[in-house]
């Protein structure tokens, strides 16, 4: 597999996640967080925690989510 493709695929997977997550509250989005990092998820914690980032970055009345 290319390093393009990866990449291009990495760049999907975190815009899966942040819509997936789009609709969650900060304070649901920061357990899922913990819930992951708790269960050795850790491949999924990277897109998370951009997803909240972005959030807080277009809410920033909002509390931070990690």
């Amino acid at each position: 597999m290319s390093i393009a493709l990866s990449e291009d695929r990495a760049r999907a997977f975190d815009e899966w996640v942040a819509r997936r997550l789009s609709g969650w509250s900060p304070a649901d989005i920061r357990a899922f967080d913990e819930w992951l990092l708790a269960e050795s998820h850790f491949e999924f914690i990277p897109a998370v925690r951009a997803a909240a980032h972005e959030r807080l970055a277009r809410e920033p009345d909002q509390e931070p989510a990690a």
